[in-house]
């Protein structure tokens, strides 16, 4: 039985995990979106996507908080679920993010010896592709 609860506790964390990255995505892809177009229109169609998407994030992000907190109060679970390779996990996804985000950051220091760029818009979109790195990182490492 210990075995199906930490199999459905693992499983229902991918499940978080998947719907986390779909719910930023969506959120914070249509946030930076919203501000590069000009038509009122489709400027609120988009607020609306991007409020579905802020919900989802929200859900899941409060959704997956509990389930560490039922995780970490079982020492059983801690040490099936919590384990050595759970960490080393997160650390490497961490590290694609910090990755992604120098990456973007050379790319568009790149860009900016050709055009000129808001740096709010570098700021915004180097945020979003550094917590999306890190995020699908999560996701492949956990499924493999």
């Amino acid at each position: 039985m210990e075995t199906s609860l930490i199999e459905q506790f693992d499983k229902a964390r991918y499940s978080l995990i998947k719907w986390l990255t779909v719910g930023w995505t969506i959120w914070y892809g249509t946030f930076i979106a919203k501000n590069l177009i000009n038509n009122k229109l489709i400027v609120w169609f988009i607020m609306v996507v991007g409020f579905i998407g802020w919900i989802m994030f929200i859900v899941n992000l409060t959704k997956y908080t509990r389930l560490g907190k039922k995780i970490n109060s079982d020492r059983k679970l801690k040490e099936a679920l919590n384990n050595e390779m759970h960490q080393f996990y997160k650390y490497k996804s961490s590290f694609w993010g910090f990755c992604i985000i120098i990456a973007t950051n050379s790319i568009f220091l790149v860009i900016l010896f050709f055009h000129q760029i808001s740096a709010v818009l570098v700021c915004e979109l180097t945020l979003f592709f550094g917590i999306l790195s890190s995020l699908i990182a999560v996701l492949v490492y956990n499924r493999g």
